[in-house]
């Protein structure tokens, strides 16, 4: 599968490159980076039930391909990974690589991407769309690309633009997650599998996700709206509006608000008889002056637990708000708000090192007793420039707490205590 989709790929390409060579001279600027990385993850939470563990060392090796526009009309790109375990602990939860049946981790290798691009320009009115598997990102549904290897999604995506308007439509049909080797797999919801075995029990097919949107500025505010429709299974609504205040000296103020719902869109979602709905609303402002940034959100969930996932392939489930960090705050009734702040230190000769920090902190989850949930974040990274451009390195820092009695099912009490350390090297070369 993986090779012949390639070879339709690099077909298509060649033909169109053709055509256009016996009409006139072909103009292209293709480009090929290599880059290799390095992740060192440990990870423990002692009072979850069952304890949590992870400790992972991975490297991989990443090619991106890309033709440009040839002509200034179509393209190929084409991605394609190799990553390997270096030292991992069975019988933990491995998230970089994959897992046999034995705890052990599995190295995984493949395109994740691989797709047709076009453009064309009618005046004013410009034209773009893309076919095949790509790592995606939208309001509503974006491909992880947290872990060494990225998740990918396989569909066609168009959109247009016309001056300060832009529309756009996705339909994704297949999906690769972060840990697979596959091209693309069928898009699946509520998979039962064997306790002992793994081996699948039920699953039930998602046919698509559908996904429509559009962008448009007026004043000076940015606005975007968008609706995700996965078939059968849930149907998803968002609007944001933003608007940067110049206040001078160097200084700028970024605020938006945004508002999110969610519903039960078929039978796939708990069945005909229970009707599913929950809604958000989030606040943000940024304060930026100098080399440093301070900022602030408010999250408020209604009507029921926000489901952030559309299928469980892709990794693309997005809660589209400020309290997603290392935790999604998306319980029913919690209110939750974050305290952001960020430096960067060009002042003291060192512009490619920067540090970020987050707080976080939910209360007032409607279905617990006694809930509440914090987290603190740091992001300290550098990227080398010189004879070592392309190197950087980084290091983040997750402790997160939860705790929250729930009053009707046992089965989803929070009680964590999570710690979590990852190590990053990335070193990128520009072959051509």
């Amino acid at each position: 599968m993986k090779k012949l989709a390639l070879a339709i790929a690099v077909a298509t390409a060649a033909a169109a490159s053709a055509s256009a060579q016996a009409a006139e001279a072909v103009t292209f600027d293709p480009s090929l980076k290599l880059t290799y990385k390095n992740y060192f993850w440990k990870q423990k939470d002692d009072a979850s039930s069952p304890k949590y563990y992870r400790d992972e060392w991975v490297q991989a090796l990443v090619a991106d391909f890309d033709t440009g526009y040839v002509n200034d009309m179509v393209g190929v790109v084409v991605t394609a990974g190799f990553a390997n375990n270096l030292k991992t602990k069975d019988d933990t939860s491995i998230t970089n690589l994959g897992k046999n049946s034995d705890g052990e981790a599995t190295d995984i290798s493949g395109f994740q991407q691989a797709y047709l691009k076009a453009k064309y320009d009618f005046g004013e009115l410009a034209l773009k769309g893309t076919v095949g598997v790509k790592k995606r990102g939208y309001e509503l549904y974006g491909n992880s690309g947290s872990r060494i290897l990225n998740a990918s999604s396989n569909g066609v995506d168009v959109s247009a633009a016309y001056k300060d308007l832009t529309v756009y439509a996705s339909q994704i049909t297949g999906a690769s997650s972060r840990e697979d080797s596959s091209f693309s797999n069928d898009l699946t919801v509520n998979t039962k599998r064997d306790e002992n075995t793994n081996a699948l029990i039920s699953q039930d097919k998602v046919d698509h996700i559908r996904i429509l949107g559009a962008n448009y500025t007026i004043a000076g505010i940015d606005f975007t709206a968008e609706r995700l429709e996965s078939k059968d299974y849930l149907a998803k609504n968002f609007v944001k509006a933003a608007y940067t205040f110049d206040l001078g000296n160097g200084m700028t103020l970024d605020t938006d608000v945004r508002y999110g719902e969610a519903e039960d869109n078929g039978d796939l979602y708990n069945g005909t008889d229970d009707k599913y709905e929950s809604s958000y609303y989030n606040a943000n402002a940024t304060l930026n002056f100098d080399n440093a940034y301070v900022g602030f959100g408010y999250n408020k969930v209604s009507d029921g637990d926000f489901e952030t996932d559309d299928s469980e392939q892709g990794n693309a489930g997005t809660f589209n708000t400020t309290l997603s960090q290392w935790s999604d705050y998306n319980k029913e009734g919690e209110r939750a708000y974050v305290v952001t702040a960020g430096y960067n230190f060009a002042d003291l000769g060192l512009s490619g090192l920067n540090i970020d920090m987050v707080y976080a902190e939910g209360k007032d989850a409607k279905n617990y007793d006694n809930f509440g949930r914090q987290e603190f974040s740091s992001y300290v990274s550098y990227k080398f420039d010189g004879q070592l451009e392309g190197l950087s390195v980084a290091w983040l820092h997750v402790t997160s707490n939860a705790d929250g009695v729930n009053k009707t099912d046992s089965d989803d009490n929070l009680k964590n205590r999570d710690r979590s350390n990852r190590l990053y090297l990335k070193y990128s070369v520009s072959v051509f």
